[in-house]
């Protein structure tokens, strides 16, 4: 049963209302503006519906509907006015500071019931609509959330994989990824290209899977050293570069079904880590801001991380070596601003790289 308070210094129109209505709601009478407010404040459960009559002693209606409005407990309670008055000026106050409705003095037992009614139905309907909106909301949430969770769950499948396959790839990619997570964190926190905590943290478990096209490529091509003066070199290093295309393609299948942007990380990244600054990268020869941010990123992360952990010419390179040749390479094959800001963070990607 919805709660109405009615609000009438005059007590003949204050029983009148009562009586009208105390069969279908729940009424609370009150005499005065003052009253009317300490009620407001030191009530638990709300009234539903407020009538109130302007033209009071003391504290008048105008006055009692401003002090409702200032305060978010009571701002949204609707109001009905009740007034004596016939004029347009004081009518159109009473909706602009906020009312609902306007009954003029004398009315009838009836007419008030049915205006109280309307009102009463709207605030039903109002809920209602709350009540569904707030169900759909959840609804959806819990399905984002399942969906999140797969993808998640579909990651760490595809990195067993990887592990079990070649465990060098997989301790590989837990290395981008926490390095990821540092460089993002640094661009976060100095406010670098919009991107969010959010972004940071979808991101970096994204570049776990950005090698995922290479569960493609044959394990005599992924094992055979790059040698010059072997005929099938050539065509071991096309099939390897393959990997980005692979990667990406099998991606993309599943942004078909839901456009997340998880999802999007990953297959840019996938495609594109191996694009350089200038161009001369592959597959699709972007060059500068054409590449997508994340893999210009990832580009960075990826190379630290190979030269860290694999050999080149024969060596491993040191932390200080692996940087001076990052920074020997923007402007040809990474983002030089994203370089300058790699280096600045290169303790932090030096602590997790002893």
């Amino acid at each position: 049963m919805e709660k109405v308070m009615i609000v009438d210094d005059n007590m003949a129109n204050l029983i009148m209302a009562r009586k009208t209505l105390e069969e279908v709601y729940e009424v609370i009478p009150v005499s005065s503006g003052i009253s009317a407010l300490e009620c407001l404040n030191d009530m638990p459960d709300l009234p539903d519906l407020v009538l109130l009559d302007i033209d009071m002693p003391n504290v008048n209606g105008f006055q009692v509907i401003s002090e409702m409005k200032n305060k978010k407990k009571l701002a949204d309670i609707p109001t009905i006015f009740l007034t004596a008055q016939d004029d347009d000026i004081t009518e159109l106050e009473g909706y602009n500071l906020g009312a609902a409705d306007y009954i003029k003095k004398p009315y009838t037992a009836n007419l008030l019931k049915k205006r109280v009614d309307i009102q009463i139905q709207l605030i039903r309907q109002k809920r209602e609509l709350e009540e569904y909106t707030s169900g759909l909301s959840n609804s959806v949430q819990e399905k984002t959330k399942r969906f999140v969770e797969l993808q998640y769950s579909v990651v760490e499948m595809l990195l067993n994989i990887i592990d079990k396959r070649d465990s060098h790839a997989g301790l590989h990619a837990r290395r981008v990824e926490k390095d990821m997570d540092v460089f993002l964190s640094y661009l976060v926190r100095n406010e670098k290209y919009d991107l969010t905590a959010d972004d940071c943290a979808t991101m970096s478990f994204a570049a776990r899977i950005h090698d995922l096209g290479k569960l493609c490529i044959k394990d005599k091509y992924l094992e055979e050293k790059d040698d010059p003066y072997n005929p099938g070199s050539k065509f071991k290093v096309e099939a390897v570069k393959n990997h980005t295309v692979f990667g990406a393609d099998t991606i993309s299948q599943i942004t078909q079904l839901a456009n997340f942007n998880f999802m999007n990380y990953a297959l840019n990244m996938c495609r594109s880590h191996h694009e350089n600054w200038d161009g001369s990268g592959y597959p699709d020869k972007l060059a500068g801001e054409k590449i997508p941010l994340e893999a210009r990123i990832l580009a960075i992360v990826n190379a630290y991380d190979n030269l860290r952990y694999f050999e080149n010419d024969g060596k491993l390179l040191s932390h200080q070596e692996a940087m001076m040749k990052i920074k020997f390479l923007k402007f040809t094959m990474f983002d030089p601003q994203l370089v300058d800001m790699f280096i600045a963070c290169e303790r932090e990607i030096a602590a997790l790289n002893p």
